[in-house]
């Protein structure tokens, strides 16, 4: 899973550079013409916990902490889970600093000596409207963006704070459906919620994609299990038939014959001999000696001159390197 978090990176943003194998990257962004570096941390815990990213130099805005450069408050930080896209996370970031270039911190702020708002009831709504952001998971935009908030200045104001009256205000601290109104129309927050729309519209057609094949992979699937099972009963049929092949083969190899031709040589033999034992013994006469005793010599010779052919034949090969 980190690898394909590592691989999400590299697919979502361009200049992707690897300063550590598998623990820290580094992505370029523009920034109003200027050149921005975010720093991509990854522990020894992510993906179970959430990646740390840097930016470089230190911006003014809300998502980024105005001591360390450290990027808090965006949003696919704040709900980043195990199935969040690290690619797309970053991706977010680097939009949102490409649309509404913030200042650097080490820039200097113009001073202004236009009076501020009532401080008593800014100052009150500014807070309370701090509080409800913290609570709603709003990204907290800290003290000093409160400040901007209340003086006429050219710092970025995402919430629109700037514009409103002191009547505007103090309704957002006490109305919280006129608030969550507000909250709903803020333009990174509609932002979020178009690309959140873009991913689930992308998930439902690849789910409807996925149904539209299931059918055709089951017919598949079906014919895979089916051609397994072909598979196998070819496979015990070729164990058989190879079986009875050795067995064959070894009935009818020279080497067999060769042993079965001996035998059957000793047995004309024998058979012979008891012929002669029978008629010297009186128990068969001259006329039934001579037929059978010429008619075993007869099976003998020819089984020995067999014999001894094939001995010579098997001879020859061995000689030959057969």
């Amino acid at each position: 899973m980190r690898k394909r978090q590592i691989d999400t990176l590299k697919i979502f943003n361009h200049n992707v550079q690897e300063v550590k194998e598998n623990e820290e990257y580094l992505v370029n962004f523009d920034c109003g013409g200027r050149e921005i570096a975010i720093n991509i941390l990854l522990g020894s815990g992510f993906p179970n916990e959430k990646p740390k990213l840097i930016v470089s130099p230190i911006l003014r805005h809300p998502w980024v902490n105005g001591t360390t450069g450290e990027i808090e408050n965006a949003p696919g930080i704040l709900n980043y889970t195990i199935h969040s896209d690290l690619g797309r996370v970053v991706q977010a970031v680097g939009r949102e600093f490409e649309k509404h270039p913030p200042r650097f911190v080490n820039e200097s702020t113009p001073q202004h000596h236009a009076p501020p708002p009532p401080a008593a009831a800014a100052a009150a709504a500014a807070n309370q409207h701090h509080q409800q952001c913290r609570n709603g998971n709003v990204p907290d935009y800290g003290v000093d963006n409160r400040n901007a908030l209340l003086s006429p200045s050219h710092e970025p104001d995402p919430f629109g704070l700037r514009n409103l009256t002191t009547d505007e205000l103090s309704r957002l601290n006490a109305d919280e459906d006129y608030l969550e109104e507000f909250v709903a129309k803020l333009p990174f927050l509609q932002h979020q919620n178009d690309e959140l729309d873009q991913l689930l519209a992308g998930i439902e057609s690849l789910a409807v994609d996925n149904l539209a094949r299931k059918q055709t992979v089951e017919e598949r699937k079906a014919k895979l299990e089916s051609l397994a099972l072909e598979f196998k009963e070819l496979g015990q049929q070729w164990e058989s038939m190879n079986q009875r092949y050795q067995r064959k083969a070894e009935d009818f190899s020279p080497q067999h014959i060769k042993e079965l031709l001996q035998i059957a040589v000793s047995t004309a033999d024998s058979k012979s001999d008891d012929e002669a034992q029978r008629f010297l013994a009186g128990q068969s006469d001259v006329g039934t000696f001579l037929q059978n005793f010429i008619e075993s010599r007869k099976l003998y010779t020819m089984r020995k001159a067999k014999e001894e052919r094939l001995v010579q034949q098997l001879t020859a090969l061995e000689r030959a390197a057969f």
